[in-house]
């Protein structure tokens, strides 16, 4: 359980979006409660991926913000990045940034490279001053980087047609070559809800969280691979235990489904558990335990998925957060989140949450530990957790030592 000083977040900060070096952001108030308040009873009152057409009329507490522990810091790692979506490291340390624009940026030992690492030739609608969910939007680095040098992409493409890709390069001479596709989804959304994330299990198997791409109906049909959480092997074949792998009406890829956005997905290591974000409409966003087969409901007009067939949140709110990049740490540098599990929310200016779980695996407390956190949320090889600022631009860390 975490069990660290509280605040009240009241107000979002900015950052720099400039090659300088960006301020943290910082809280607005500081709080001396001794540790974050327990969450609400919602039982009954839960009604996520139901009647999307209007808001649950409820309204979440307050948000916290707790202190860093004594010797914990928020420091900026790197800035002058252009709206980055997504972060993964490679095994020798050096931080790949994905850019929605389609650059995957190279960070070493806290330098932005001026070469992007890659270009992806990606579909952004031309909308000035609009943020869209298109683009690159997932990345990630191949268990097996070492020996192949694949780091794996996730983008919306406009050539030959508009649609959605899963691929990978190879990194030739510190540059990423050699596009292979593995997968490519025939949809042409004109904003948002494509997902994206892309997470590697323990055996090498990948999970891929695909959003229903303004298909809201396609979510509840098992032959299509629009709004669910694809579990695959890395030439794109289905995974051994996928549970619909021997249903002839359903796409062997699926893991889950019913979801609308999930935009992250997270695995644990040790137990098998995927968690996720997804964003609900109207507010009704949630951070879903992913179980084999599950339904989640998305669209459930006038509930016309029965409730007993959908699998209920483990965290929900029926205001808009936009639950985005989610992580759950798994290392020891920084022992106070060993166990948590970390997502950033992108409304309201950012925040970085950490999710505690009571010995039953029902959540304990859900803290935001530091604002500005936009889009997505690592663990680096040294232990300490890096997060992107999307707006501004800047990978921020939160460390500890010297």
């Amino acid at each position: 359980m975490l069990a660290i000083a509280s605040a009240v977040l009241l107000a979002a900060c900015g950052s720099s979006s400039s090659g300088a070096p960006a301020t943290p952001p910082t809280a607005a108030v500081t709080a001396t409660a001794a540790q974050a308040i327990p969450l609400p009873d919602r039982e009954g009152i839960s009604r996520w991926g139901y009647h999307p057409g209007r808001a649950t009329g409820e309204r979440d507490p307050p948000p916290v913000l707790s202190a860093l522990p004594a010797g914990y810091r928020l420091e900026t790692y790197v800035s002058g990045l252009t709206q980055p979506t997504s972060l993964a490291f490679t095994p020798d340390g050096r931080l790949l940034v994905a850019e929605q624009t389609g650059s995957v940026r190279l960070v070493e030992d806290g330098r932005l490279l001026p070469e992007p690492f890659y270009n992806a030739d990606v579909y952004l609608p031309d909308r000035p001053g609009t943020i869209v969910e298109l683009g690159l939007v997932g990345i990630a680095a191949d268990p097996q980087f070492a020996q192949n040098g694949r780091v794996w992409l996730y983008y919306t493409a406009g050539e030959p047609e508009r649609r959605t890709v899963l691929a990978h390069v190879r990194e030739v001479d510190g540059r990423g070559r050699e596009l292979e596709e593995v997968f490519s989804l025939d949809a042409a959304p004109e904003c948002c809800h494509i997902a994206g994330s892309l997470r590697f299990a323990a055996d090498g198997t990948l999970f891929v969280t695909v959003g229903d791409h303004q298909m809201e109906t396609a979510a509840q049909d098992r032959s299509s691979p629009f709004g669910a959480v694809l579990h695959i092997k890395t030439d794109g074949s289905p995974a051994d235990d996928n549970p619909f792998r021997n249903d002839p009406d359903a796409d062997p890829r699926i893991y889950a489904y019913g979801l609308r956005n999930p935009f992250d997905v997270a695995v644990d290591a040790d137990t098998g558990r995927v968690f996720a974000t997804e964003n609900g409409f109207l507010g009704q966003d949630a951070i879903l335990e992913i179980v084999p087969g599950a339904n989640y409901g998305w669209p459930g007009y006038e509930l016309d998925v029965p409730i007993e067939q959908v699998q209920p949140p483990v965290r929900f709110y029926h205001q808009s957060i936009g639950p985005s990049g989610m992580e759950l740490y798994e290392h020891d540098a920084l022992p106070v989140f060993t166990g948590a599990l970390l997502f950033c929310q992108f409304h309201q200016g950012g925040a970085l949450h950490a999710i505690s779980f009571n010995l039953d695996g029902s959540v304990a407390f859900d803290t935001i530990i530091a604002p500005g956190c936009t889009s997505d949320v690592t663990t680096g090889p040294d232990g300490f957790i890096y997060f992107l600022d999307y707006i501004g631009g800047v990978v921020y860390r939160i460390a500890n030592g010297p």
